[in-house]
């Protein structure tokens, strides 16, 4: 499984010109529907800077070493939940997506998503900027 963090062309602005909408994409594997939904997808939501990134990534750091042992958190119709037991991902905008077995990740899986998109976000932003990441 590979995440893939790159920019697509979101047209010209006549004032702004060029402009590049994130892409987050997870490719490589049969499990990438699951990872797209409720990681790729959310991304955007819960982590917009890469100040948003230490902040949760503190966060995973302080469920692992038992400081905290619940945080609710998220954005834009997005909660996640952190537990010692992993993360749970509900995109509230619909009930289907919310309280699945499938938004269920570890707090690895979500330290590696949040260091790769992080170091994307502290990229210029530029069609040449790349980040994969394995899973």
């Amino acid at each position: 499984m590979k995440l893939k963090y790159s920019y697509v062309n979101g047209g010209v602005h006549p004032i702004c010109g060029q402009t590049y909408i994130w892409q987050q994409e997870a490719i490589d594997s049969d499990d990438a529907l699951r990872y797209q939904l409720y990681i790729c997808n959310v991304l955007g939501a819960v982590a917009q800077t890469f100040e948003d990134c230490d902040r949760l990534l503190r966060v995973i750091g302080k469920i692992e070493c038992g400081k905290e042992i619940f945080v609710e958190t998220g954005g834009n119709d997005v909660t996640l939940t952190l537990r010692p037991s992993g993360v749970q991902v509900d995109i509230e905008i619909n009930k289907d997506w919310v309280g699945q077995p499938e938004g269920q990740f570890t707090l690895q899986e979500w330290r590696v998503v949040l260091e790769g998109w992080r170091r994307f976000l502290d990229m210029p932003r530029s069609f040449e900027s790349v980040v994969e990441i394995d899973m």
